[in-house]
């Protein structure tokens, strides 16, 4: 139930594969810059979800969406997640 003094806090998560993962997309794309002359060192892909959580404090928004980012965004074995604030960008 939402009360009325919560407040709303924005937050961004950006997965990506953990390290040692392979990458197939991130493969394809580096050997396609590379055969382009294009001096990269590495692809990775990762994706990025924006949420908007009411809650009544910064530490219970960010807590929420910790929870909603291992529980049902990302695959805790394969990925890795890191939740920015956007409230106070």
């Amino acid at each position: 139930m939402i009360k009325e003094e919560q407040k709303t806090f924005r937050f961004e998560v950006k997965i990506k594969l953990r390290e040692g993962i392979l990458d197939p997309q991130g493969a394809t794309t580096f050997k396609v810059l590379r055969r382009l002359n294009y001096n990269v060192e590495s692809v990775r892909f990762g994706k990025s979800i924006e949420l908007e959580v009411k809650e009544d404090s910064y530490e219970a928004a960010k807590d929420k969406v910790r929870e909603i980012a291992y529980k049902i965004l990302t695959n805790p074995v394969l990925e890795d997640f890191e939740i920015i604030d956007l409230s106070r960008k």
